[in-house]
């Protein structure tokens, strides 16, 4: 169905209500309030039908107190129905929707200058005039510019054949790529419970698919939906809908709920902007400066953290963070109304570049360079720019929700230059190259200052590569290449050979302390006493290489070091003494191997780990020898 929703818009008692009931039949001042005062004060929705397609229209509040409800009905429109009064010509309410409206890159389609009845001819033409010329300095010409009146049917004519030409116009997207539902209504309808109605944006809603309402994170069903009233099985982008929901108490919906699709959008209290201050804004938007931002249904009061500080001049632009005291929900490409605090009126605005940033300080060239990236729109610069933040490595989902991209998109247009590096992740492919020379470089300085140890601790790599998001993967792949070892959380090349890179010295003392715990027997020194610079390593070769057994005594939380060939003997003169089956205590192998309960615990503990004996209860008994 073609469709497309226009939002009117004009200062208060210009005659907008009056003029939607004209040509629509339906009135859409609904709650009591607005017929005592003779006042618009929610939005009203209407709709034409022409045989093209169909145009909705929300009727916004004119009144400045109002101007929530007019921005939140703006969300989805595509274009404006301006509502002028003959009378009293362009207002200050005039103005400023027209300053939102730009704000919003939502342009008029229409001028209807209306209660041309009840200015007396001799000044209509003036005043037309004055008015055609006021709108022209504030940007608006060249569309249909009608005089109307809601009180002279024939005069309607014209507005109708101009919002029927609305149908044949091409309007920018400025939608998601999923179901995006900012809630203007929430209420309950005995027997279906609750209801929500908004402009949907992004993807068509049906009673297929997931939806969650953000940013409460709950999730949703939709048991059926509507548009103008009629049951619908689908509706499409653009169309005014009204959603029955299962599963969801009518309280439950606050201002500024989204339903959506699940698992795409996430509410955050930071994004990521691009600001631009209005020419005629009174000031310039100085950094750490408190706004009101409103886009969607939500109206937030946020810190405006400037990337690189200082302040934005009016008519200028630049890039921030905005900060929220509670989470909220929008979408890239998302425009937002900056409104200050007091006086209320409009600075500027901004476009969403990353609904769900990271805050980081205002110096962070890195996280600058991806709002550039996300303004230029280009899927290559904002995966490199993520990349970069990230160390080296990017999130495709992070790719896609920056760069406007539907799932799975992303990898397609990264093809070439970038690696997919796990599930969902990937890194420039020259980053990955760098990232493995700068592993393999750190450790061949190690080895070389350090040629007697095994093993060299994770930071050496850590701190040599700027790449730090990449090593986990850079590891596994040296590791399947068998050019990297890991053990105990350390690292080292497998072409590393300590034996063969020590000098005379070194050979020396690694044979005088194997020595020293062959001599030792089951009395072995502890490892401690070992002194000399290289000792540990020396030692810790030793127990790599199998020469020495390294064992831990639990009871006095110590390692104690064996002789393997002392085991050995341990074994066979255990079983000679013990030969199976009989029986032995722990006491008596002490005896049997005249050493202390210090070594015979964890002697016996490996003993029975390697299956040459067997515990039951407070004794064992040496296993009958395999053959």
């Amino acid at each position: 169905m073609n469709t497309v929703c226009a939002i009117v818009i004009g200062h208060v008692d210009h005659g907008k209500t009056s003029l939607v009931r004209a040509l629509t039949g339906t009135d859409t001042d609904r709650l009591a309030l607005e017929k005592q005062r003779g006042l618009s004060i929610t939005l009203g929705f209407a709709h034409c039908d022409f045989p093209a397609g169909t145009v909705d229209l929300i009727d916004a509040p004119g009144h400045q107190d109002f101007t929530r409800a007019m921005v939140a009905g703006a969300t989805g429109a595509q274009t404006a129905l301006l509502v002028v009064s003959a009378i009293d010509g362009v207002a200050p309410q005039t103005l400023e929707h027209l300053r939102i409206m730009g704000v919003l890159g939502v342009w008029v389609g229409v001028v209807a200058v209306t209660k041309v009845d009840l200015v007396p001819a001799a000044q209509l033409s003036a005043k037309l005039d004055l008015i055609r010329s006021q709108l022209a300095t504030l940007g608006v010409s060249e569309v249909p510019f009608i005089p109307c009146s809601a009180n002279c049917p024939d005069s309607l004519a014209a507005v109708q054949q101009a919002l029927g030409a609305l149908l044949t116009m091409q309007w920018p997207s400025r939608a998601p790529v999923d179901a995006f539902l900012s809630i203007d209504r929430a209420f309950t309808l005995p027997g279906k419970g609750t209801v929500v109605t908004g402009t949907l944006l992004g993807a068509p809603l049906g009673t297929d698919g997931t939806f969650a309402l953000q940013p409460q994170g709950t999730p949703v069903s939709v048991r059926s939906v509507q548009s103008r009233g009629q049951p619908r099985d689908v509706v499409h982008p653009g169309e005014r809908v009204a959603v029955n929901l299962r599963g969801l108490a009518v309280q439950d919906v606050s201002q500024g709920s989204v339903l959506c699709t699940a698992d795409v959008f996430k509410a955050s209290n930071c994004m990521d902007v691009h600001i631009a201050v209005l020419p005629d804004a009174a000031r310039a938007l100085k950094h750490m400066h408190e706004l009101r931002a409103m886009f969607g249904t939500s109206q937030e009061v946020v810190t405006v953290r400037l990337m690189g500080g200082g302040q934005v001049s009016p008519g200028q632009s630049g890039f921030a963070q905005i900060r929220f005291r509670r989470k909220t929900v929008g979408f890239a490409g998302q425009r937002v109304v900056l409104r200050s605090l007091s006086p209320a009126v409009t600075m500027g605005g901004a476009v969403i570049l990353d609904p769900q940033a990271q805050p980081v300080r205002s110096g962070d060239v890195a996280r600058l360079n991806l709002m550039r990236a996300a303004v230029a729109r280009d899927a290559r610069l904002i995966a490199a720019a993520l990349c970069h933040q990230g160390k080296g490595l990017a999130a495709l989902e992070d790719v896609e929700r920056v760069a406007r991209l539907p799932r799975g998109a992303a990898l397609g247009r990264l093809a070439g230059t970038f690696t997919c590096i796990a599930s969902g992740h990937i890194a420039q492919t020259p980053d990955l190259l760098e990232a493995r020379s700068d592993v393999i470089s750190a450790l061949q300085s190690f080895h070389a200052a350090h040629p007697v140890k095994r093993l060299a601790p994770r930071r050496t790599i850590e701190q040599r590569s700027r790449f730090f998001g990449l090593l986990p993967y850079v590891e596994k792949g040296l590791i399947a290449d068998r050019k990297l070892r890991v053990e105990d959380g350390q690292v080292a090349l497998t072409a590393h050979d300590p034996l063969a890179a020590m000098n005379d010295a070194q050979r020396m003392r690694l044979a005088e302390i194997a020595a020293w715990f062959t001599k030792a027997g089951m009395a072995p020194p502890d490892a401690a006493q070992f002194s000399d610079a290289d000792d540990p390593d020396l030692v810790a070769l030793l127990v790599a290489s199998g020469t020495l057994v390294s064992l831990h005594n639990v009871a006095l939380n110590q390692r104690v070091l064996f002789h393997a060939e002392c085991v050995a003997q341990a074994v066979s003169r255990l079983r000679d003494i013990f030969p199976p089956p009989e029986r032995f205590t722990t006491s008596q192998a002490r005896s049997a191997l005249t050493t202390t309960r210090k070594f015979i615990v964890p002697l016996l503990e490996h003993l029975d780990s390697l299956g040459i004996t067997r515990r039951d209860g407070d004794t064992r008994q040496m296993n009958t020898q395999a053959h």
